[in-house]
């Protein structure tokens, strides 16, 4: 009895490790990924807006992102083209490089106001655990939110979701023969 009391709990924790919420990885080696993040204004450059904010990868994973945005052309009936590239950075060090194409609208001073928008990208990059990443993603952001009201961290916010790879590690080098 005493050793079926003492198995119960680890059989236990197992089960109820392979339930935790994780990547989930499809039959093609896909995993997905989710993520919320806000972001405050940055530094601005003639040609460069950056954003800087904080993102939570689900389930639990915190990074910073930089979001450098610069215009990809001349605005259209109020829609400004955009070349987005956001930066990840993990507390491992680990990063994740996103680039994506949207379009802004601009209010009659040419600058944006609240607006909300979807759109794709693609995993450019990655470092660390996220090394050799490729994949697409879709998104819906809002700007223009109240900064200052409870609960915000900035006042823009987008969510994220997609699918990814990672590139197979090269292989370790053979071992020099012995002289």
């Amino acid at each position: 009895m005493a050793r079926t009391r003492r198995r119960f709990p680890a059989a236990l924790a197992l089960a109820l490790a392979t339930l935790a919420p994780g990547p989930a990885l499809a039959q093609d080696g896909a995993q997905e990924i989710a993520w919320r993040s806000s972001s405050v204004q940055g530094p601005r450059l003639p040609g460069l807006n950056t954003r800087l904010g904080v993102a939570i990868f689900a389930p639990a994973d915190p990074a910073t992102v930089e979001r450098r945005v610069r215009p990809a052309g001349q605005p259209v009936d109020g829609k400004l083209p955009v070349d987005v590239e956001m930066v990840f950075r993990f507390a491992d060090g680990a990063t994740i490089s996103t680039r994506s194409r949207e379009t802004v609208t601009l209010n009659a001073q040419g600058v944006h106001g609240r607006d909300e928008w979807t759109g794709e990208g693609e995993f450019a990059a990655g470092t660390g655990r996220f090394a050799g990443i490729t994949g697409r993603f879709s998104f819906r952001a809002v700007m223009g939110l109240d900064g200052r009201a409870d609960g915000l961290l900035g006042d823009s916010f987008l969510e994220g979701r997609g699918r990814y790879t990672l590139a197979a590690p090269p292989p370790a080098p053979a071992p020099a023969p012995p002289r």
